[in-house]
């Protein structure tokens, strides 16, 4: 499998099809002796601005800084052992309510849509 190719930036679906988010960080893990392993599927901007170097990253965090995000924020990670298939999508064993996209969606219709008259 050619890792980067066929892994990053394709939109990841939950057990049920649902879209959850794109690939946007792979983590590989090392041990003495053996080939690395991939550990996590890393998702959220956090790890695309990593990617993209270390002034977008520093930008981004400033900017979440009022939400009480650090320089210590993790991204989502999906287990390796949890992919099921890599196609066009990344089929995942996740639930979609387990993942930061779903709890953003909560945050949203509580905070914002509910104040938006017919919304």
């Amino acid at each position: 499998m050619l890792l980067i190719r066929e892994v990053l930036d394709k939109q990841m679906v939950d057990k049920k099809q649902n879209r959850i988010g794109k690939a946007d960080g792979v983590v590989l893990s090392l041990s003495d002796g053996d080939a690395p392993k991939v550990a996590f599927i890393e998702m959220g901007s956090l790890t695309l601005s990593r990617r993209m170097g270390r002034r977008p990253h520093r930008f981004l965090l400033w900017l979440l800084r009022p939400a009480g995000i650090d320089e210590n924020a993790t991204a989502f990670r999906v287990p390796w052992e949890k992919v099921r298939d890599v196609g066009i999508n990344i089929e995942v064993n996740v639930d979609r309510r387990e993942t930061p996209l779903e709890q953003c969606q909560d945050w949203l219709k509580r905070h914002v849509i509910t104040w938006i008259p017919g919304g």
